[in-house]
């Protein structure tokens, strides 16, 4: 049976562009995973950490679907924390710097794919303070379209966040894969007929696009 000819391939971003540094933590609860996860790595903080993640998971969400603008989030965390919003954007960004890394090889990916003519696209939950650092513009110049949380308030595994992104591609579900380090989204795109790829590794992902006949 001839395979269908992919035109679009859709990128995650924290967990497969950026990874977590703690090579352990990568298939477990973590900081780009979970908001918990990241509040209990922010150091100096005034009130204990399990309290600041109860206070603070609602503007999560809110920052996350874009109903609170950066400036408005961290007016609610400074006077959460008692400090000023500029220590506040400090201690979030270093939090999150501090913790991960950069996928090399998937950029050299990516990369490889865009020459050889895919269409390439992000699909992302982001809060306001998580963008700039996880999704910033030598990231996004490598793609030709993307849908953020914060930015186009849509979050995956709705069903119109994959729908956006294609529409932006120019692509059919059948000729689109998804990649996600979540297996939920995965399932999710595959309920619209888009090839899912729950990714694990750089290994795993590179055969298993092979296996959809992506050339790489």
């Amino acid at each position: 049976m001839k395979k269908t000819e992919i035109k679009a391939i859709v990128f995650d971003v924290g967990g497969v562009i950026f990874l977590i540094k703690n090579k352990k933590k990568r298939q477990t609860k973590n900081l780009l995973t979970s908001y918990k996860e990241f509040c209990f790595l922010l150091k100096g903080i005034n009130i204990p950490r399990e309290e600041f993640w109860e206070k603070t998971l609602e503007l999560f969400k809110k920052s996350s679907g874009g109903e609170v603008t950066k400036k408005q989030n961290l007016k609610i965390l400074s006077e959460t924390l008692q400090t000023t919003p500029k220590k506040v954007e400090h201690l979030f960004d270093k939090t999150l710097k501090d913790n991960i890394i950069e996928n090399k090889k998937i950029i050299k990916i990516i990369s490889r794919l865009k020459n050889k003519g895919y269409k390439l696209g992000i699909l992302s939950n982001q809060s306001v303070l998580s963008n700039d650092i996880l999704i910033p513009k030598k990231i996004i110049n490598l793609f030709d379209a993307s849908i953020i949380s914060c930015i186009d308030k849509v979050k995956k595994p709705s069903p119109e966040a994959f729908k956006l992104i294609l529409k932006k591609l120019k692509s059919k579900p059948k000729k689109s894969i998804f990649i996600d380090d979540k297996q939920n989204n995965v399932d999710a795109a595959e309920k619209l007929g888009i090839k899912g790829i729950f990714f694990q590794n750089n290994k795993q992902l590179i055969r298993d696009l092979k296996k959809f006949g992506v050339k790489i």
